[in-house]
């Protein structure tokens, strides 16, 4: 079975924050699905991530 989650992961100029959340999660065993943005005016990145559990 295939566990799911989407979070939200603040822009940050040169991708450190989100390059370190990212890494966060596959260290955890979530694999990235899909990135894109949330509303497309804010600085926001939507990660959904999937996993085996």
């Amino acid at each position: 079975m295939k566990e799911y989650k989407a979070v939200t992961v603040k822009w940050d100029v040169h991708l450190e924050k989100l390059n370190n959340e990212l890494n966060e999660f596959t260290k955890e065993g979530w694999n990235i699905v899909n990135v894109t943005t949330e509303p497309p005016n804010t600085l926001n990145f939507v990660v959904i991530l999937c996993r085996e559990v």
